[in-house]
C-alpha cells in the first residue's frame, strides 16, 4: 500500500503496543517498508474504537477520517480519492533549508508556509513545494464547503476556522469567512452542532466497559431521535455500529 500510493502521498504509519526488540525484530523479518509507532497503554487505539486486529484508519488530506475498519477491505479508489491534496512527498524528506516551511505547516499556518516555501530554491524543491501547499488549501477549502452542503455543521465550522485564522491574506480566508457567516445564518445549525459536540465528547471518552459502552449507546440512540434526518443522526448511527461490534467482541 505504501509502495503503490506513497507518490501520492500516503503515509502508511503501523502503530502496536508491543515493546521496541519484539517489534523491530519484527519489522526486520517481514521487511516492512513503512513507519511505525508504539501506543503503550492502547490510549490510540480505543480513541478509534479498535476492537480487533488488523484494523485500520484512513486518514485524507483535511484530516478527516474517511474509513475505518479491516485494511484487507480497503479499495483503492477510496484511497486515491482520500490523497488528492495530500502532500506527494513527506515533510520528514524535505530539506533542512525547508525548516520555517515545515514549522509553519505543523502549526497549519498555511500563509506562512506558502510564503517560506516561495522562498526556497528550486533546487531544494520551493516551487513544488509552494504548488503542494496551495493545492492541500484548496482541498481544505473544498472539503470545508462539502461539510456545509453536507449539514456537518460542527466540520465545516471548525475547518471554517482554522482557515480563517492561517489565511492571512490568502484569498481563500474570504471563502471560510463566508463558511461562518451562513452557518451562524442557519436557524437548524446551533442545535445540530451541540448535538454533534456530544457525540464528540462520546468518541473522545473512548468507551471501553460493558457498563460505559451501554451508557453510550443509550445517548446515541437518544441523540438519533432527537435529531432525526441531520448529520448528527448519521454521526450517531455510525458510532453506535462500532460501539455494537465493540460490545459484540466483549
Amino acid at each position: 500500500m505504501q509502495a503503490k500510493f506513497g507518490e501520492q502521498g500516503l503515509t502508511v504509519l503501523g502503530v502496536t503496543d508491543e515493546p521496541q526488540k519484539p517489534t523491530e525484530t519484527w519489522v526486520e523479518k517481514k521487511g516492512a517498508k513503512y513507519a511505525y509507532a508504539y501506543d503503550k497503554g492502547g490510549k490510540l487505539a480505543r480513541f478509534f474504537g479498535v476492537s480487533g486486529i488488523p484494523h485500520a484508519v484512513l486518514v485524507d488530506a483535511t484530516g478527516k477520517i474517511v474509513w475505518r475498519g479491516n485494511p484487507g477491505r480497503l479499495e483503492d479508489a477510496v484511497i486515491e480519492k482520500a490523497v488528492k491534496g495530500a502532500l506527494s512527498k513527506p515533510m520528514w524528506d524535505w530539506p533542512a533549508s525547508a525548516k520555517a516551511v515545515r514549522t509553519a505547516v505543523q502549526k497549519r499556518q498555511w500563509a506562512e508556509a506558502i510564503s517560506a516555501a516561495s522562498k526556497l530554491a528550486e533546487a531544494d524543491g520551493g516551487p513544488v513545494i509552494a504548488d503542494a501547499l496551495k493545492q492541500l488549501v484548496t482541498g481544505r477549502v473544498t472539503a470545508m464547503k462539502e461539510d456545509l452542503n453536507a449539514g456537518n455543521f460542527l466540520g465545516a465550522q471548525d475547518a471554517a476556522n482554522a482557515l480563517s485564522k492561517s489565511l492571512g491574506s490568502l484569498p481563500e480566508k474570504a471563502e471560510a469567512d463566508a463558511v461562518l457567516t451562513a452557518i451562524k445564518a442557519d436557524k437548524d445549525a446551533a442545535t445540530i452542532i451541540k448535538a454533534q459536540q456530544q457525540i464528540r465528547g462520546i468518541r473522545e471518552a473512548a468507551p471501553s466497559k460493558r457498563k460505559e459502552i451501554d451508557a453510550a449507546i443509550d445517548d446515541l440512540k437518544k441523540l438519533v431521535k432527537e435529531h432525526p434526518g441531520t448529520f448528527a443522526a448519521t454521526e450517531a448511527n455510525a458510532m453506535l455500529d462500532e460501539l455494537m461490534e465493540k460490545k459484540r467482541n466483549k
